[in-house]
């Protein structure tokens, strides 16, 4: 009961808190446990799940944290360009093995490349994901360290441009 009753306070303290901490930055609180962290990416078309999830993970350390420091990474950007790259790996992998498709397209437009970009984009991923692919270890790895590989390719490119 002490627990519960702890982290009742806690939660409220953050939620009061918030307006203050929070002033110089585009997202409240309610934002930010909806849009960062890890229930951001986990659940980032329903800001309930994300919210319950970010609080139940980490009382949402992370998400203030990553709103915080990188508010740019939450909803929008890289956060909704991490999740899909997740959710669609497999039919990701399918487009990039083929060079075109429909999720290789909507990887090209979260990744917010022009149509004028758009295939040198595709061609860059291609030959980036073909050694990757080549690696030994690239059969063992988790569809999550796979999707990670995939986000930083495209984040490489994007640095890169």
């Amino acid at each position: 009961m002490k627990k519960i009753a702890m982290v009742i306070l806690l939660a409220g303290a953050m939620v009061a808190a918030a307006p203050n901490i929070y002033a110089k930055e585009a997202k409240d609180l309610q934002g930010i446990y909806e849009e960062c962290g890890i229930g951001g990416l986990l659940f980032p078309r329903w800001p309930i799940g994300a919210s319950v999830s970010n609080f139940t993970w980490d009382w949402g350390l992370t998400a203030s944290t990553s709103g915080l420091t990188t508010p740019e990474a939450c909803k929008g950007g890289q956060a909704k360009l991490a999740a899909y790259i997740y959710k669609s790996y497999d039919s990701i992998e399918k487009d990039l093995a083929k060079g075109d498709g429909k999720y290789l397209d909507m990887l090209a437009v979260l990744s917010e490349k022009t149509t004028e970009e758009k295939d040198m984009f595709i061609q860059d991923m291609r030959t980036k994901f073909r050694e990757v692919v080549e690696r030994d270890d690239y059969s063992s790895l988790s569809r999550l360290e796979k999707a990670k590989l995939v986000f930083a390719m495209v984040n490489d490119l994007a640095d890169n441009s």
